[in-house]
């Protein structure tokens, strides 16, 4: 991959690695200042790369290890199934599941879900191993776990929820099987003193958290606990739509696993939830339960208030692929001794069948939002060679795999064809997740992340430029894109800091260090982070006075080493960060001296927008000197010239007037454009 899928999630982490292997500290600084991003598990696996290799190095190294840690989720998978059917065949049907599916798109990406993934299963095994067979070590376990399913994504605050809500369901429900004398309420209560009892670190530690929530609620410093996504814990959690909104969620990853693991999990867990074959089976079915529901309506809520038009990201959700993995496993190799397994099963496969028409698969996608999804334009394809829409031949398809999956839980319970009827299934399946993979990888991904934007002779431009120790600042303008000033970031590790100039744009999210324009004694006041700066030579708000040559002029921008008061060879007042002047309002370009005499040539280029009704006229009056002129709408003005003569200590200002207005798309009303502002010195003034 030699460019990025994901701004600025992408530059996030790439900025919170660099901090790590500079720093030594895992606490998340971004341009110097505390950044409450707690998702650092990824960035700290990285972070070595970015220790010891260039910026663009560390990156194609950081992807190859995102293919071992995505796959590396199918261990503890793995370990989870050993641990809830006792049997290998089972075992490797959920690693193989887990393993192969379509959102192994993702390592392309510099994404937390390469972390979060493996970390998410390794969680839910913890978790399941404290429940099924409790003691204080594996109450400890769970615990630690569920930090670093936190760490690894914030979003796993659920986990903690989950937990809880799957032991009580676990612990109660066996009271309602379980051949204990006494009435129900007797055996209930029992149940419940007996999980206190076996639990004892587990519900201390959940107390003590109620205790510390209420005093930090208290305070109203709660939302430190989720750092930046504070936010999303806020307002309505049940926003209107959230139920259409969490099946189409639904559909897009069990579609995106292959249908028949959810049909078999779904009837295997609600069978087993009910009627348990053993305390390790009952618990996983609680817990996968439970998890779809909070994981499903926790995507489902922050895609409706937070993602543009309500976009469905499956990437959220795709942590329910393993938990699907690991109960096709147990349906598998140990279907429920229950004549209701069929009938659930069937249930399963026509519910889920009227969910997927919720769905709409022939719409736009952005492959690494929704993996799954990005595979939907193959459905359409198929439904329109079938001559059917594409809901009513994805329902068509869910009834088939249901009907198939009636038939594998009515299997005759022979061990060693059932252990063949499981490694064919999951290998069926698991081919058909590397399809979709290679499918989303060729159609998308590869040619997004293969195309260069820009020419240059190496991505690290600035770093290459910069001695070494030296700290580098971008000075964004809204006259380059923000692709630009992206890649500035991304690819040098010495762009450590970013200015906004006046309350303009800077394109990040991060943390900015403010400065402003000193018209009256030409400097930028304020934070002055950095000796050399990254600027647009577009660039019509100021002009920096620069200590030595120019060091690199690579792309669109240019790497200048500033003096270190950041003073201005001249700036303008009544033009915007774009570069436009308002109607009626009179523009100045106001000439430093910085302590000799000068004289320079002042070269401009005007232009008008093409909404303009008429030519826009303009007068540009320096000292005695006067240029009148106008520009015809959506034109440009040939350059114009006026000779300066600059006092060594004072300033020299040129002033533009208009008549007429243009009233552009976003609203705004404007008169002329400066495309360009160019004050070269051409030699001494013969007089002050």
């Amino acid at each position: 991959m030699i460019t990025w899928a994901v701004m600025t999630d992408e530059l996030q982490t790439t900025k919170l690695a660099t901090s790590i292997a500079e720093t030594g500290s895992p606490v998340p600084y971004i341009h110097g200042k505390y950044y409450a991003a707690l998702s650092q598990l990824y960035p700290l696996l990285i972070a070595p790369f970015y220790a010891l290799l260039t910026a663009p190095a560390a990156a194609t190294a950081a992807h190859v290890l995102n293919g071992f840690l995505l796959a590396s989720a199918a261990w503890p998978a793995y370990l989870l199934a050993r641990s809830v059917t006792r049997s290998r065949a089972a075992a490797t049907v959920a690693a193989l599941l887990t393993a192969f599916t379509p959102w192994l798109v993702l390592s392309a990406t510099l994404l937390t879900e390469n972390a979060a993934y493996p970390a998410f299963v390794w969680a839910v095994y913890l978790c399941h191993r404290a429940i099924a067979d409790p003691s204080a070590k594996r109450d400890i376990a769970a615990l630690a776990a569920l930090l670093l399913a936190f760490l690894a994504r914030t979003q796993f605050f659920v986990l903690a929820l989950a937990l809880p809500l799957s032991l009580l369901g676990h612990e109660l429900t066996l009271t309602a099987v379980a051949p204990e004398s006494g009435g129900w309420w007797l055996r209930l209560r029992s149940r419940l003193k007996r999980a206190l009892a076996l639990h004892p670190v587990l519900f201390s530690f959940y107390a003590a958290a109620c205790v510390a929530a209420v005093g930090l609620a208290a305070v109203g410093s709660l939302g430190a606990v989720v750092g930046n996504y504070a936010v999303p814990f806020r307002g309505d959690l049940l926003p209107a739509g959230i139920w259409h909104s969490a099946a189409v969620h639904l559909d897009y990853v069990v579609i995106g696993g292959g249908i028949l693991p959810f049909v078999l999990a779904a009837s295997w867990a609600l069978t087993t939830a009910v009627r348990p074959e053993g305390r390790g089976a009952h618990a996983f079915a609680w817990l996968l339960l439970m998890l779809v529901l909070l994981l499903t309506f926790e995507v489902a809520s922050f895609d409706l208030r937070f993602t543009p038009n309500a976009f469905v990201q499956d990437r959220y959700l795709f942590y329910l692929t393993p938990l699907f993995a690991i109960a096709t496993g147990a349906a598998l190799v140990r279907p429920a001794r229950t004549k209701a397994a069929a009938p659930v099963a069937l249930a399963v496969g026509a519910s889920f069948a009227w969910l997927a028409g919720h769905a709409s698969y022939d719409h736009p996608t952005i492959f690494w939002a929704s993996p799954a999804s990005a595979f939907h334009p193959a459905i359409a394809a198929a439904a329109e060679w079938a001559q059917l829409s594409d809901r009513w031949f994805v329902r068509g398809v869910v009834a088939v795999v249901s009907l198939v999956a009636v038939a594998i839980v009515t299997w005759p319970r022979v061990t060693r064809g059932r252990v063949m009827l499981s490694l064919a299934t999951s290998s069926v399946i698991a081919a058909f997740g590397a399809f979709e993979a290679v499918y989303v990888f060729e159609r998308f991904a590869e040619p997004a992340l293969t195309t260069v934007t820009f020419h240059q002779d190496r991505r690290d431009w600035i770093d290459a430029a910069v001695p070494s120790g030296s700290s580098v600042a971008l000075v964004p303008s809204p006259l380059e894109s923000s692709v630009q000033w992206w890649n500035a970031e991304y690819w040098n590790k010495k762009v450590e800091r970013v200015l906004r100039v006046d309350a303009g744009p800077t394109f990040t999210p991060f943390p900015v260090d403010d400065v402003s324009v000193d018209f009256e004694a030409g400097e930028l006041v304020g934070a002055k982070p950095s000796d050399f700066l990254v600027v647009t030579p577009r660039e019509t708000r100021f002009h920096l006075a620069e200590a030595s040559a120019r060091t690199a002029d690579v792309t669109p921008l240019r790497l200048v080493h500033a003096e270190r008061r950041f003073r201005l060879v001249w700036a303008t007042r009544g033009v915007s960060a774009d570069g436009w002047t308002a109607p009626r309002e009179e523009a100045r370009l106001r000439f430093y001296g910085n302590g000799r005499h000068v004289r320079r040539a002042l070269v401009v280029v005007l232009s008008a927008a093409r909404e303009a009704p008429k030519p826009i006229g303009f007068t540009l009056e320096g000292g005695r000197v006067l240029r009148r002129g106008s520009v015809d709408p959506g034109g440009a003005r040939p350059p114009v010239q006026i000779a300066l003569c600059v006092p060594a200590s004072g300033y020299k200002d040129v002033v533009m007037k208009t008549n007429g207005e243009a009233r552009v798309p976003d609203g705004r009303v404007l008169a002329l454009h400066f495309d360009s502002i160019e004050a070269l010195a051409v030699g001494k003034c013969s007089r002050p």
